[in-house]
């Protein structure tokens, strides 16, 4: 006998049968991978990310004698997995009922072809199935029973009509008019229901039908695997003689062993860890054989036409019993599953021994002949089959009776809890608690309704029934997503340790569950054992789907915590790379800031290549790795500021504006432009009284390093902690203001008592003891002409290069070249120098060279190494020895590279726009001198080119209220020699405009 007995039918028969075995084979699909999702199929793992701030060192600012940290935070991402509430999909209930319709006219079209009593009785049971479905629930026009009265009457009267009268019509045709009919119909209800998804509506109403019809239907398959293994034992084999009869009971009893102990388990007569079949695989196998099965079964006992009738029933319930089963997976209905799990195990297994004792008693003889039961094994000899088939029933009814009848109660709960989806999906949250509470009623401990009216009751933030409801359901059937969820809910009542609790109950029941080994490390990592947070990471790691997650927070703990990575400089290797997820690249980025295992620059996100939609907001991965980068970044693009300066402005991003513009203004530092830098901390301390000291000493430092001391002392004087009051005392210091700086100093040294030593030889108050002491006594006490041999009696050869640079400067300002290059001959030996004291004495060494006059040597000596905060200063340099030679080309490059690199420097600047102006560019010196003036306003040189370039504008206004300006800021003798020229120029203009008036 053929496989493909189909293949000799007519071929509209042929096309049909083979779309019905296609949708069967789809259901069959869908089951499976519904089964095998479970519960994910409407709890959806999700991960909840924190952001967790670590104390960093955002930049260092550095003259050589003190490192001033700009302290702050990196950004770190700690991710824990959240279930989602219980979901319900509309769509999935409408593709089932979908399914089912097509499966329906199957039905429908082989019903017709069975003889008149089969004909009547299947016609019976349709009405019946259909009254069950209860059509009036969904609101059509007609209310009452008049919807159920005219799909019964339209459907049957079509069937009767081909029964009685048509009967030449064939399989496809008849299969082709239902579809059309059922199709119209589901269209009409669709449109006319006033419900916003009457499929889900159709299903949860229609399920008891379906589900006792899907019973009986797996009771009629239950027979199938046993006449499968009559055909494996008696077929002939080729050289060998069949298995016969010993290996046929033998393999008999390995099926029903196995399907006795799933019975005992789930009675909980046994609790024993035995590896089983599942019920549904074995169901499924019963369905796959049946295809050949049940036309066996009909040729051999002759009841009715396979091909016109058998093969349309055949496929249309298996189909719809299929899609039942699936649908109860896709909406995680436990109740449900386990009303099919007995009615598969008690149907196969009542009907496997009654099937057993049937072959035995018939066939013992003709196994012991060899022959091929098989091909007679429908026509008994001694008792027929349906005796046994009556007696399986007999069986399956004893084994729901000993089990006190739950398997009823539980098809009602299930009912009840499908109601309550539908009603969830009607947005009627009162009417599906009631259902979901009735289901509790009948079946108290079952996962779906108590989760889902957790879900309902994390809805309302009701945490105390949440976590009820939650550990109910974690009763007879738990899931790593209720112990989540109970976790989750302990955690956001502040019951931390009832938390940790309830994962590790949850790990020993799950204990390949990543996501509940992801929670409990991300747990640990908010206490102080760390080596139980690495060890349940590294856990999670390793079973979690979603593992960049834990790999996330191993890297956060390492970042929290850098001694683990110092004990063990391998546990970076045995990290899976996810440089693709924001999370794990964010939190690399902190590493490196705070662990740097390399010099190597850090790569940017590798989602910051992709195009990101207007107006998306950033997650945490991605704002904590922005943000991180753009601290790290050591030559920033103007790609990346343009990506901060957008996220910060980004409405959707308003929790966490201020960390991107601060984030922001650290790359615009690092990329040369200081006074953009400038301009966003001062808006952020104005806007941020909370943080704004925090900003204010960022800002200071920053500007002591654009040598902008006076600024720096204003913007340092509102903060009153101790650190502030040191900084703006350093800053008065440097600014040669040394009387104002005294009682800041004080004040200082009182907390701190390591500036005590420091402040006392400032004001010589003790004697010097340290080469520090004295490295300050001789940078920032310039009226001591005898500091030259405090500055021979330091030793490190750091400080006293330092020290020595300022020296170099005072006999520079004095002309005093020879002492200079004395100076710069005993400094250290520059393999030896910290960079910045190495930067010092090569720029002393150019600065030489310039006061001298010599271009080549200042080119020359330029080429060295300096430090970025000194390359203006240099470029400045070669821009004055080029302009003393009378080379305007050179210097005028070099002085634009100068103003690119410190356009806030105003000394730098007046120098540099002076140089310009000589060169007729009045418009770029003008707008140098612009913008670096709200930074230098008491700067007399900067004040003095502004007035000037004013002028030569005819900007008499802007030049008037500059000369107001500097008449505050200047020495008055100074101010009074410029401003008897200023006068001269301004009535030459005036006399000008005079002479051009009509």
């Amino acid at each position: 006998m053929s496989l493909i007995f189909w293949k000799e039918w007519a071929k509209p028969a042929r096309v049909t049968y083979l779309a019905g075995l296609g949708l069967l084979g789809a259901a069959l699909g869908w089951l499976a991978w519904a089964g095998y999702w479970g519960l994910e199929n409407v709890v959806r793992w999700e991960v909840l990310q924190e952001l967790v701030g670590l104390p960093a060192t955002l930049y260092t600012v550095s003259d050589g004698l003190l490192d001033l940290p700009l302290r702050g935070q990196v950004q770190t991402v700690m991710g824990q997995f959240i279930a989602s509430p219980m979901r319900v999909y509309p769509a999935v209930a409408t593709a089932t009922v979908a399914g089912m319709g097509v499966a329906l006219a199957f039905v429908l079209a082989g019903s017709c072809r069975l003889p008149a009593l089969r004909y009547r009785l299947a016609t019976g049971l349709f009405i019946l199935l259909l009254a069950l479905c209860r059509l009036e629930v969904l609101g059509l026009p007609g209310a009452g029973r008049w919807p159920f009265l005219g799909v019964a009457a339209l459907l049957g009267g079509v069937s009767y009509y081909f029964h009685a009268f048509r009967a030449g019509v064939g399989f496809a045709g008849r299969t082709g008019v239902f579809l059309a009919l059922l199709g119209t119909l589901a269209g009409g209800a669709w449109l006319a229901s006033p419900l916003t998804h009457p499929g889900l509506m159709f299903l949860s109403y229609a399920l008891p039908g379906l589900v006792l019809l899907s019973m009986a239907f797996i009771a009629f398959v239950a027979l199938e695997i046993g006449v499968g293994l009559v055909w494996l034992t008696s077929t002939s084999r080729a050289n060998s003689r069949p298995l016969g009869i010993v290996n046929y009971l033998f393999i008999s009893f390995l099926y029903l062993l196995n399907l006795l102990l799933i019975w005992l388990q789930n009675s909980k007569i046994i609790d024993w860890n035995v590896v089983v079949v599942s019920p549904f695989l074995v169901v499924g196998v019963s369905i796959l054989l049946g295809i050949w099965g049940v036309r066996r079964l009909l040729q051999q006992q002759g009841a009715f036409s396979f091909q016109e009738a058998g093969a349309g029933l055949y496929v249309g319930l298996a189909t719809l019993t299929t899609l039942t089963m699936a649908y109860a997976f896709a909406t995680a209905n436990d109740p449900l599953i386990e009303v099919f799990e007995d009615a598969i195990v008690y149907t196969h297994f009542g009907m496997g021994v009654a099937f057993v004792l049937y072959t035995v008693l018939n066939f013992w003889p003709i196994y012991q002949q060899q022959l091929p039961v098989h091909r007679v094994i429908y026509k008994a000899r001694v008792a027929g089959l349906p005796l046994f088939r009556l007696a399986g029933l007999v069986a399956v009814v004893g084994m729901v009776g000993a089990g006190r009848y739950l398997t009823v109660r539980q098809g009602y709960a299930a009912t009840l809890s499908a109601l309550g989806d539908a009603y969830i999906a009607e947005n009627q949250a009162y009417v599906a608690q009631t259902y979901y509470q009735q289901s509790l009623t009948e079946v108290f401990r079952q996962h779906k309704a108590n989760y889902a009216l957790a879900s309902m009751a994390l809805a309302q933030n009701d945490q105390t029934n949440a976590a009820l409801y939650f550990s109910r359901a974690l009763l007879k059937n738990p899931s790593p997503q209720a112990f989540a969820g109970l976790s989750d809910t302990y955690r956001q009542t502040n019951l931390f340790f009832e938390s940790i609790k309830t994962l590790q109950r949850g790990i020993s029941t799950f204990p390949q569950s990543g996501e509940l080994l992801t929670n409990l490390g991300y747990l640990y990592g908010k206490t102080a054992l760390a080596d139980s947070a690495y060890y349940y990471g590294q856990r999670a790691a390793a079973n979690a789907r979603q593992d960049a997650v834990p790999l996330a927070n191993l890297l956060a703990l390492y970042a929290r915590r850098p001694a683990l990575l110092r004990a063990d400089t391998t546990l970076l290797t045995q990290l899976s790379p996810r440089p693709n997820d924001p999370a794990f690249a964010a939190n690399a980025l902190a590493l490196h800031h705070l662990a740097p295992q390399d010099t190597l620059a850090p790569p940017p996100p590798a989602w910051l290549a992709g195009n990101v939609p207007d107006g998306a907001g950033l997650d945490a991965g991605q704002f904590a790795g922005l943000y991180n980068y753009a601290l790290l970044a050591p030559r920033p693009a103007p790609a990346l500021l343009t990506r901060l300066q957008r996220a910060a402005l980004n409405p959707a991003n308003q929790d966490v504006a201020d960390d991107l513009t601060l984030a922001l203004a650290m790359a615009q530092y690092r990329a040369k432009l200081p006074i953009e830098a400038f301009d966003g901390l001062s808006q952020l301390a104005t806007n941020n009284p909370r943080r704004a000291a925090n900003y204010r000493t960022l800002l200071g430092l920053l500007q002591l390093e654009q040598q902008l001391p006076r600024q720096a002392a204003a913007t340092l004087a509102p903060n009153a902690d101790t650190l502030s009051i040191f900084y703006h005392a350093l800053a008065l210091t440097k600014a040669g203001n040394l009387p104002a700086a005294r009682p800041l100093w004080a004040a200082a040294a009182r907390q701190d008592t390591a500036l005590r030593g420091i402040e006392q030889v400032l004001f010589d108050q003790k004697k010097l003891s340290t080469d520090l002491e004295r490295a300050f006594y001789v940078c920032y006490r310039p009226d001591d002409a005898n500091r030259g041999q405090v500055w021979e009696s330091i030793l490190d050869v750091n400080l006293k290069t330092v020290a020595g640079a300022a020296l170099i400067d005072t006999y520079l300002a004095s002309r005093q070249f020879f002492y200079a290059q004395m100076i710069l001959s005993q400094l250290g030996n520059p393999a030896k120098l910290t960079p910045v004291a190495r930067s010092l004495e090569n720029l002393a060494a150019v600065k030489i060279a310039a006061y001298r006059g010599k271009p080549a040597a200042t080119d020359s000596l330029a080429r060295a190494f300096f430090v970025p905060t000194h390359r203006a200063e240099v470029a400045a340099l070669r821009g004055r020895a080029y302009a003393a030679a009378n080379q305007p080309g050179p210097a005028q490059t070099a002085y634009e590279q100068a103003l690119t690199l410190a356009p806030a420097n105003g000394t730098l600047v007046a120098e540099a726009s002076a140089f310009l102006r000589t060169r007729k560019r009045t418009a770029l010196a003008y707008e140098a001198v612009r913008r670096a003036l709200p930074h230098n306003e008491t700067n007399p040189a900067l004040l003095k080119m502004y007035i000037t370039l004013c002028l030569d504008q005819r900007l008499l206004d802007y030049a008037e209220a500059g000369m107001v300006q500097l008449e505050v800021t200047d020495v008055p003798a100074d101010y009074q020699a410029f401003a008897q020229a200023y006068q001269q120029n301004v009535s030459a203009i005036e006399n000008a405009r005079k002479s051009f008036a009509p």
